[in-house]
This record gives C-alpha cells, structure tokens and sequence, in this order.
C-alpha cells in the first residue's frame, strides 16, 4: 500500500507498538520532544530510566528466555517423535516387503 492510498492518520504496527510503550511510561510527562531522537537517547542512557523501567525489561528477557527454551524442548519432542515414526514407518515397510519376514512372523504367531 502506497503512502499516498494510506493517507496521513494511517499508523503502522511498529509505531503502534511505540504509541502503546510510551504511553504506559512514567517518562511521558518529562518528555519534551516525541521523536525517534528522544527514544534512541532513552536505549543508549540506561541510568536515566526509572528502576521499574528495568525491573519490567528484566522480567521481560527472563520470560522471552524460558520460551525459547520451552519452544526449543518442544521442538526436540516433536523431532524424536517424527524420529521415531518414521523408523516404526520403514520397519513396517521393509517387513511388508520381506515375504521371508512376513513367514517368519506368521508362524511365529501360529505356532503360539
């Protein structure tokens, strides 16, 4: 979409997202200009944000941790599951082929 089809109120994502950020921020009111000037001054100056600013990050990089490595153990399971399917899958396969394996297993099965 072309910026002169959006028109000048169209807002994307990413400026949402820092809307929404700034507007929780309890540096709002101190704030005199509102460009991207005053939130790179913001990242680069970490001793001038408020300790619940940190605390808050903290806590966020501590979660978005324990996902990544909940995603990553999920994604192990899920590989040793296809893992093991698949070797279930061949086994059937290279037995069904087989006729001597599939006369061995049928008298095994008779002879019980």
């Amino acid at each position: 979409m072309s910026a002169e089809r959006r028109g000048s109120g169209f807002i994307t994502p990413a400026e949402q997202r820092t809307r929404i950020d700034r507007s929780r921020s309890t540096l709002e009111s101190n704030r005199v200009a509102d460009g991207p000037s005053s939130h790179a001054t913001l990242d680069s100056d970490q001793h001038a944000l408020p300790l619940s600013y940190e605390i808050e990050r903290t806590r966020l990089h501590a979660r978005i941790a324990a996902l990544e490595d909940a995603l990553e153990t999920s994604e192990t399971r899920r590989q040793a599951v296809i893992d093991q399917y698949e070797r279930l899958l061949a086994e059937r396969t290279e037995s069904s082929r087989s006729p001597s394996n599939s006369q061995s297993l049928l008298s095994r099965l008779v002879d019980r």
